[in-house]
């Protein structure tokens, strides 16, 4: 008698995860404005997605480069800043997002201290130093200077 109420209960757990995902109805109105709603919309032709199709927030992970040479920075710096004119001409999605991406970013290396990334080569994990931070937080005000206004 136990043995079967313990196998209910671990079908109730293993099934349970099943119960948590979501439907959820996304439309845009007349005005272009996207809404989201768990109930199905009136009327209006609506988009069914799936809570766990949906892509999580970012957590505090900035990925930072290698060091490079002061004379390598101005050059890049003048390139960045004609890169970015071309992508805002081009594709002012793709701008938007690389602004966000570094007001992210930049709200991370500003709030923490310890830091942490992957290596790509080797997949282990390496502190970042107080001035790869400094120069991401200088690399990514920069993003904003140029993808965000």
């Amino acid at each position: 008698m136990f043995s079967l109420r313990l196998l209910a209960f671990l079908l109730c757990c293993c099934v349970s995860h099943i119960s948590f995902a979501t439907v959820i109805y996304t439309w845009v109105d007349k005005d272009g404005v996207s809404h989201y709603s768990q109930q199905p919309p009136a009327n209006v032709d609506s988009k069914k997605v799936y809570s766990e199709d949906i892509e999580p927030a970012q957590v505090g992970y900035v990925p930072v480069l290698p060091n490079t040479t002061t004379s390598t920075k101005a050059n890049s710096k003048s390139d960045l800043a004609q890169q970015a004119e071309i992508i805002k001409e081009k594709d002012a999605e793709q701008a938007a997002s690389i602004c966000e991406s570094a007001k992210h970013s930049l709200n991370v290396l500003n709030s923490y201290q310890n830091l942490h990334r992957t290596d790509k080569t080797t997949g282990e994990e390496i502190v970042v130093t107080e001035e790869e931070r400094l120069e991401q937080i200088e690399k990514n005000e920069e993003r904003i200077k140029l993808f965000c206004k």
